[in-house]
C-alpha cells in the first residue's frame, strides 16, 4: 500500500517520535546536572545508545510507511523512553523528572490510540487479499471518482464514515489528488468530495472532505447501505 497523503496524526506522531529522543535527552541532563541545550553533548549521547536509535529507526520507518503494526512499534519504544525516564527518577527521586514523565506518559498513550484508530480507515484498508479478485457478487457497489475532465467508476470494496477504498480498472490508475464521487442507488445519486490518501491492490482509497449538496452526501449513503446490512465482504 502506497500512501499518497500522509495524514496529520502521522505527521505528528513523527515528530513526537523525534522529540522522544530530546525529551530522554533532557530527563538524562537533568539527573547528571549538564545543560540539556548542548548539541554536541546530545549527538554524542545518541551516536552511543545503539539500542534507543536502532528502536527509534525501526519505529520511525514503520509509522512513516503506515504498517499495521506500526501502533504497537510506536508503544513499544514509548515505554522503553518512559522506563528509561522513570530508571533517572528512581536515582535522585527528582518531582519534575517525574512529573515530565508522567505528561510524556499521558501525551505518548493518546498518540497511540490516534494512530490506532487513524490505521483502521477504509482507506488504508482495501479488504481484500492482494492476490485475489474480490468476487462482489450481490454486494457489488459501484462509485464514480471524476477528476478533471476524466471519469472512472470502480466499484467499493471497504467502507466507513470518513471514507472508503474502491477497486478501479488499471486505466485509471495512478489516480491522485482530490476527486469529485458521484453515486447512486435506487435512483438516487449522491455526491461528495475526497482526496485520494493511498494507492495500491488494484485501486484508492479516499477520504471524504465534505458534501457540495446538503442531505445527499456520503453519510446519507453510507446510513443507506448500512440499513440494507451491506458489508465489506472481506471484513
Amino acid at each position: 500500500m502506497k500512501f499518497l497523503k500522509r495524514p496529520v496524526v502521522i505527521k505528528n506522531i513523527l515528530l513526537f517520535c523525534l522529540l522522544s529522543l530530546f525529551f530522554l535527552s533532557v530527563i538524562e541532563s537533568l539527573e547528571g546536572g549538564v545543560s540539556a541545550l548542548d548539541l554536541k553533548q546530545f549527538v554524542a549521547r545518541l551516536k552511543g545508545d545503539r539500542i534507543l536509535l536502532v528502536w527509534f529507526s525501526i519505529t520511525f520507518v514503520a509509522v512513516f510507511k503506515g504498517f499495521r503494526i506500526s501502533p504497537y512499534l510506536f508503544l513499544s519504544f514509548c515505554i522503553y523512553v518512559l522506563t528509561r525516564s522513570f530508571n533517572v527518577f528512581l536515582l535522585d527521586l527528582d518531582k519534575l523528572i517525574l512529573m515530565l514523565t508522567f505528561l510524556y506518559s499521558v501525551i505518548s498513550y493518546n498518540f497511540f490510540l490516534f494512530l490506532k484508530m487513524e490505521l483502521n480507515e477504509p482507506f488504508y484498508n482495501p479488504s481484500y487479499p492482494s492476490n485475489i479478485l474480490p468476487d462482489f457478487g450481490y454486494r457489488k457497489l459501484p462509485i464514480t471518482l471524476k477528476q478533471d475532465k476524466s471519469t472512472h467508476v470502480g466499484y467499493l470494496t471497504n467502507w466507513g464514515e470518513n471514507g472508503f477504498f474502491c477497486k478501479l480498472p488499471e486505466t485509471a490508475l495512478p489516480l491522485k489528488g482530490r476527486v469529485e464521487i458521484e453515486i447512486i442507488i435506487e435512483d438516487h445519486t449522491f455526491f461528495t468530495e475526497g482526496v485520494i490518501m493511498t494507492l495500491g491492490y488494484g485501486g484508492v482509497g479516499v477520504r471524504v472532505l465534505k458534501n457540495p449538496v446538503p442531505d445527499l452526501g456520503w453519510p446519507d449513503y453510507y446510513g443507506i447501505i448500512n440499513e440494507l446490512g451491506l458489508r465489506p465482504s472481506y471484513r
